[in-house]
């Protein structure tokens, strides 16, 4: 497939919004990547296969900054929610090859990234303090009812209180390992593979809020960390589509010239962007995601109406 000069052009400037969204949030290009390929290929497991190459290379080039930055952390009950999204991106991509589904988009999932883009420019983005406020306000609403007390006191229980001590470990205010931790690992997890698998998205805007709110990570922090995480999730995916794309389907779902130009884009404004991210306040950081996630839900539902 010989691509002509319009379409390249129109990679390139696909492949710079998904550098700069990847700078800002770590948010998945699928979006728009995917529906382009589609319209033009046709076939959407290659579309989705290369979406997920083009992620990672965005991802590679923009965590290079973060690392400089030292705006990343690993805790070890991470394995845990990567154990859980890379069972689901297998089955995934395994139940996307072999059952009949007519199409994995739709105006839903662009409308939803809209709403959310709207909703961080007016609230701002969501930080581990602001949910664990909004998980004690609900607690105390319960608590008003004294039939409720016992159950309150389990469910604070899985809760921790913020520790005036700063330490050098990340912690969240939900105890690791406990059951509620456990719950929400697996159920997060299950999101974040399924995301990937059948999507064709690094998952990296989803992975930067379960970092904060389940981890306890501050912003700059989990878009790092989430961003590395990504890395395997994008390489993880992208593998299992050759593998199963080539033992189900008996082909490989790969090409070079969409890779390229989506990939100079990419690389290119991610690497600057994401330079220049490091400079902004958290405050700013929020603004700029929820701009970028509005723009590309827009462009996303353009490209769903075009198919």
């Amino acid at each position: 497939m010989s691509l002509e000069l319009y379409q390249i052009i129109l990679m390139i400037i696909i492949g710079s919004l998904v550098g700069i969204s990847m700078s800002f949030i770590g948010q998945t290009g699928q979006g728009i990547v995917v529906p382009l390929i589609l319209i033009i290929s046709g076939d959407v497991f290659l579309a989705i296969a290369i979406s997920v190459l083009n992620d990672l290379i965005a991802a590679i080039a923009v965590s290079i900054n973060y690392t400089r930055k030292k705006q990343f952390y690993f805790r070890r009950d991470i394995l845990i929610l990567m154990l859980i999204a890379s069972i689901a991106a297998f089955l995934g991509v395994f139940i996307l090859m072999t059952t009949p589904l007519g199409s994995v988009f739709g105006w839903g999932i662009p409308i939803f990234i809209i709403f959310l883009g709207l909703t961080i420019l007016r609230k701002g983005f969501p930080t581990s303090e602001s949910v664990q406020r909004t998980v004690n306000n609900i607690i105390k609403r319960f608590s008003k009812n004294k039939s409720n007390n016992l159950g309150n006191n389990e469910i604070q229980n899985n809760f921790k209180e913020p520790d005036p001590v700063q330490n050098e470990e990340i912690q969240g205010f939900i105890k690791p390992y406990s059951r509620l931790f456990y719950i929400l690992a697996i159920i997060l997890g299950i999101f974040v593979g399924i995301n990937s698998g059948m999507f064709g998205a690094s998952s990296g805007f989803i992975i930067t809020l379960v970092l904060i709110i389940l981890y306890g990570y501050p912003i700059k922090k989990s878009v790092g960390t989430a961003l590395l995480l990504s890395i395997f999730m994008c390489f993880f995916t992208f593998s299992i589509y050759q593998i199963l794309g080539f033992t189900i389907k008996d082909q490989f779902y790969y090409n070079w010239e969409f890779t390229l130009y989506l990939g100079i884009g990419s690389f290119l404004t991610g690497f600057i962007v994401s330079n220049y991210v490091q400079r902004l306040s958290a405050k700013a950081m929020g603004r700029g995601m929820g701009a970028t996630m509005i723009i590309l839900g827009t462009i996303s539902l353009i490209f769903y109406f075009l198919l």
